[in-house]
Formats: structure tokens, sequence, C-alpha cells
């Protein structure tokens, strides 16, 4: 199994809709706007799904680039943010949508779910020379626990995070 593309990402954020928003009376804890970039070697990475996976918890909260290489997390609700915390980071993007992907939806997402979906290279290791999408970024990234990128995200913000991957 394998990370969404832009277009999956967005009927996820459809399904999102009917779920109400973070915090307050949902019964979801609270969460805060949280953004940023994807360069890859200095260059801007459109299309790309950003994962953020909280250490100590449940939640997840993800994103996805657009042409500037912009992102804005949703855990909840579509934009919402993350909850506080620390979180390992995993960042992907795949040259077609993969068949057969588990599809994900932030707020029920679990810890076992990231390895199969975003832990790593689609079958072929590479994705190559099998018809599997492909990763187009460092094979590292792939996995938050190869991929070395952590944030924090404070009540206090700001809550930007910017990473060029080399």
């Amino acid at each position: 199994m394998f990370c969404k593309t832009s277009g999956v990402f967005l009927a996820m954020l459809t399904c999102l809709l009917f779920g109400g928003c973070g915090g307050g009376s949902s019964g979801h804890p609270t969460t805060y706007k949280v953004s940023g970039s994807v360069k890859n070697n200095g260059t801007a990475v459109d299309g790309a799904t950003v994962m953020f996976q909280l250490m100590e918890g449940k939640e997840s909260a993800v994103g996805s680039t657009d042409a500037k290489g912009e992102f804005s997390l949703s855990t909840f609700a579509p934009n919402d943010g993350a909850v506080p915390g620390q979180y390992k980071i995993s960042i992907t993007k795949y040259s077609t949508p993969p068949v057969g992907a588990k599809q994900l939806v932030p707020g029920q997402i679990q810890s076992g779910d990231l390895g199969d979906s975003y832990g790593g290279a689609p079958s072929g290791k590479d994705g190559s020379g099998d018809g599997s999408p492909k990763n187009l970024l460092p094979a590292k990234y792939a996995n938050d626990q190869t991929s070395a990128l952590r944030a924090t995200v404070t009540s206090a913000g700001p809550n930007r995070f910017d990473f060029d991957l080399k």
C-alpha cells in the first residue's frame, strides 16, 4: 500500500467536510494551523504528500503541496492544522496513483497504517520496471523513521515548517 496523490487527497478532504472541526464541541483535540513548504534541492515540489505522525499518540496530519511547494495540514477537517506535540515526518511524491492504495483519512489513521502506506517505496523497492508508481523524491524521506525530519507544533506558533530535501 502506498500514499495517495492529490486526487485522492482531494477526495479525502471532501469526506472530511462532514466530520466537523477540531476542538470544541466535536470531541476532537484542539488543532493549530500548520503550513510550510517542500523543496527538492532548492526546487519547489508540486503534488507531494506531507505526513506528520505524532510521536506520542495516534493523531496524524496530512497535507499536499501546490505548484509553489506550499502545504497546509489537515487532521480532523480540511486545513485545521495539527494537535500540539512532537512529530516525525515523511514526504512522498508518486509518479502515478498506486493501485489498491488504502484510503487514509486524517483522524482515522492508526500508527500501524503508516508503515504500509507511507513507510517505503512501492513493490520492486524503487517502483521501477513493474509498472508500479515510483516515488520521485529521495527514498529516505518516504519513511518517517529514516527521514530524520521532525517538527514541534505548539499553541503559541508560528507552526511553519520548510523542508529542502537533498
